[in-house]
C-alpha cells in the first residue's frame, strides 16, 4: 500500500520566539462572538436555547448582546456573581444562532452574536440547546477564540439520519477578512442554499467584513457517504486578520449502518494556542468504546501520539490526519476513569463521552491541555442541570496538580460547600489527578490552591450534553518574528532562533519532536532543514513554542519507506508505507 503524497505549501524562516504568559480564568473574557451554526434539519437537532451568561464579579454590570453587523444594542443583560443573566432565543433555525438552508453557504449580516461587558468586566457565555432528544453545550472561548489559523474539528459522523449534518460557522472581527477552506476530502460537498452540493471545489475562499458571517455544512442525511462522515474532520480555516469559529455536528453517531444521533458542538481556539499534553476523564458511556474515546489532529506532519506515559507511540499522523485513541486506553471502563494524551507536536483535542450507556446520548467537547498556569477558581457554572429547559442528570469532572491537596480542592452547590470523593491518579503523568463528582444542581463553583480544568456532562432520557469550562487563555501564547534575512528565504546553512526576554530557568531545543542534546540555550543556531520548537521552564512548570519549519534553498525531496513485517514467507502479505516530503522551500 502506497499512501499519498501530500503537497506541502512552505511558510517562513528565521524567527525570533517571543512567550507571554496569560493569567487569569479560562473562558473569561470581556468579549465574546458566537458564530451561527447549521443542523441538518430544523428543530431535530436543537429547538429550544438558551444563552447563560456568569461571572466571579461580586458588582453588577451591563453586557451588551449585538447580533450580526448590527451596532444596535439587542439586549442588554445585567449579571454579578450571585445573579447570572439567561437569554432564551427563538426556537430551531432562527437564524441568530442557528440559519436555515437559504442563510448556508452564503454571506450573512444578520447572523452571529457578538458580547460585550460595559466597562471590560470579564464574564463567561454558555450556549446551550435541545430538542425531545438532543442536548448540546458550547462555552465560548472569549479573545482567545480570535486568531487566523484553524483546524475544523469533531468526530466521525456514522450512520444515516435526516438529521445528520457536519457544520462550521466562521465570524469575522475585521473589514476586508479573507479566509480560505482548503485540506478536506475532495469528495466532500457543502450546501449552498437547497442544494446539499452547491460547493464541490477542493478549496473556497470568502471575504468577510467586520461581524458578518459564513456556514459551511456537510449534509449526511439518508445518503451516507465517506468524505462526510470524516473527511472535513482536520480540514484548514486560514484567514488573513482574525476570526472566530464553532464546529462540530447536529447530529452526529458513532456506529455504521444506524441512526441514532446527538448534537455535539464546541468553540475551538487557533493553532497557536493549543498544547502537547492532555488528560481526558470517561463519562458513563458503555463499553463498547463507540461514545468514550479522545480524538486529536495533528498540526504539522510526523506527529507522534503517546498514551499513559507510554515511550513508544500509539500513532503517527500528519498535518489535517485524526486519530481516534481506543476506549481501552481509560484507567477502567468506569465513569471518572483518566486518560493521559502526550503529542511531540501541538495538536486539537476532542472528546466524545456519553451521558448514558445508551449510544445516543453522546457530548462533544474541546479540551484544553493541562499547563502550570490552568486557573485555580471556576466562579461559576449557572444553573448547571438546565439545558435550555431540560433538567440533565450528570457529574462534574476536574482535573488538578498532585501538588495540590484533595481537601485544598473545594467545591460549592449554591454557595454551601459539598463533599467529594479522593483523587484518582492518572497514569503515566506526576503531575496531574482527577475527580469526578455526580449529581450535583444549581449554580457551581470550585476554588483551589493550584491548577485545574472544570468539564461537566449528563443526560436526560434520550438528550445527552457536555460541556468543558477550563484552560485556554492560561496556554502561553508564542509570539513568531522574522530574525533577520528577508521573508520567504530560505534555509542557507545557519538560522538563528531566539527564545525572548531570557525569564526562563532553563531551555531544551527539540527537532522532529526529539531532543536535541547540549542544546540547552535561550538561542539556538540550527544545522538542517526541519521542524523545530523550544522547551521553557520556569520553576516546575513547563512551556513549549510552536513548531516552526525551515526549509532548504536547493530542491530535496525526503523519501522514507517502512514495511509492517521484517521478513514475510511466500503467501504472506507485507504493507509498504512511503511518505515523501518536500524540503525545498518552494512549493
Amino acid at each position: 500500500m502506497i499512501t499519498p503524497i501530500k503537497h506541502l505549501t512552505k511558510s517562513y524562516l528565521f524567527f525570533l520566539l517571543a512567550f507571554s504568559s496569560f493569567l487569569g480564568t479560562a473562558q473569561l473574557s470581556d468579549l465574546h462572538y458566537l458564530p451561527p451554526m447549521k443542523q441538518g434539519q430544523n428543530n431535530a437537532g436543537i429547538q429550544n436555547q438558551a444563552i447563560y451568561l456568569s461571572t466571579p464579579e461580586t458588582t453588577p454590570f451591563n453586557v451588551y448582546v449585538y447580533r450580526g453587523t448590527s451596532n444596535t444594542i439587542e439586549r442588554t443583560i445585567t449579571i454579578d456573581n450571585l445573579n447570572p443573566g439567561v437569554w432564551t432565543l427563538g426556537n430551531g433555525d432562527n437564524n441568530i444562532t442557528l440559519v436555515d438552508n437559504n442563510n448556508t453557504g452564503v454571506v450573512l449580516t444578520n447572523s452571529g452574536l457578538r458580547f460585550v461587558s460595559a466597562g471590560g468586566e470579564k464574564f463567561y457565555v454558555n450556549y446551550r440547546g435541545k430538542s425531545g432528544s438532543q442536548a448540546a453545550s458550547l462555552t465560548a472561548k472569549g479573545r482567545q477564540a480570535m486568531g487566523t489559523n484553524f483546524k475544523w474539528g469533531g468526530v466521525p459522523n456514522k450512520g444515516t439520519h435526516s438529521s445528520k449534518s457536519n457544520t462550521l460557522g466562521i465570524m469575522a472581527t475585521e473589514d476586508n477578512t479573507t479566509v480560505v477552506l482548503s485540506g478536506y476530502d475532495p469528495g466532500c460537498e457543502f450546501r449552498v442554499g437547497g442544494n446539499r452540493a452547491g460547493i464541490t471545489a477542493n478549496s473556497h475562499t470568502i471575504t468577510l467584513n467586520a461581524n458578518e458571517s459564513f456556514v459551511y455544512e456537510t449534509y449526511i442525511g439518508n445518503t451516507h457517504t465517506q468524505a462526510h462522515e470524516d473527511g472535513w474532520i482536520g480540514a484548514s480555516i486560514v484567514s488573513t486578520k482574525d476570526i472566530v469559529i464553532s464546529n462540530g455536528s447536529i447530529n452526529f453517531g458513532s456506529q455504521d449502518g444506524q441512526s441514532h444521533r446527538d448534537a455535539g458542538i464546541d468553540q475551538p481556539v487557533p493553532i497557536n494556542k493549543l498544547g502537547k499534553e492532555y488528560v481526558f476523564i470517561r463519562g458513563n458511556g458503555n463499553t463498547n468504546g463507540l461514545t468514550e474515546f479522545p480524538l486529536v489532529i495533528a498540526t504539522a506532519d510526523n506527529t507522534h501520539v503517546y498514551v499513559n506515559g507510554s515511550t513508544t507511540p500509539l500513532a503517527t499522523i500528519d498535518n489535517g490526519e485524526y486519530f481516534k485513541i481506543p476506549s481501552s486506553y481509560y484507567s477502567s471502563n468506569s465513569v471518572g476513569a483518566n486518560m493521559f494524551v502526550q503529542t511531540s507536536k501541538d495538536v486539537y483535542a476532542y472528546q466524545s463521552m456519553a451521558g448514558s450507556s445508551n449510544l445516543y446520548t453522546q457530548g462533544l467537547n474541546f479540551v484544553a491541555p493541562v499547563n502550570c498556569l490552568l486557573p485555580d477558581v471556576m466562579d461559576n457554572i449557572p444553573d448547571i442541570r438546565n439545558i435550555a429547559g431540560t433538567t440533565v442528570t450528570g457529574g462534574l469532572t476536574i482535573i488538578a496538580s498532585v501538588n495540590t491537596a484533595d481537601s485544598n480542592v473545594k467545591v460549592f452547590e449554591d454557595g454551601v460547600e459539598i463533599s467529594k470523593p479522593a483523587s484518582d491518579p492518572v497514569a503515566g503523568s506526576d503531575d496531574w489527578k482527577t475527580f469526578y463528582i455526580p449529581n450535583l444542581d444549581g449554580d457551581i463553583s470550585v476554588t483551589s490552591t493550584g491548577p485545574m480544568a472544570i468539564g461537566f456532562f449528563g443526560y436526560n432520557g434520550a438528550q445527552g450534553v457536555a460541556g468543558y469550562f477550563s484552560g485556554f487563555d492560561t496556554v502561553p501564547e508564542v509570539v513568531l518574528r522574522i530574525n533577520g534575512g528577508v521573508e520567504g528565504e530560505c534555509f542557507s546553512g545557519s538560522s538563528i532562533f531566539e527564545a525572548s526576554d531570557d525569564n526562563f530557568d532553563a531551555y531544551q531545543w527539540y527537532f522532529d519532536g526529539e531532543i536535541i542534546p547540549g542544546a540547552n540555550s535561550f538561542e539556538y543556531a540550527a544545522t538542517i532543514a526541519g521542524d523545530y520548537y523550544v522547551r521553557g521552564t520556569k520553576g516546575p512548570c513547563t512551556y513549549d513554542s510552536q513548531t516552526i519549519k525551515i526549509f532548504y534553498c536547493e530542491p530535496d525531496v525526503l523519501i522514507e519507506k517502512t514495511v509492517d513485517k521484517p521478513e514475510i514467507v511466500e503467501g504472506e502479505t507485507a504493507t509498504f508505507t512511503i511518505r515523501a516530503e518536500n524540503l525545498y522551500f518552494n512549493d
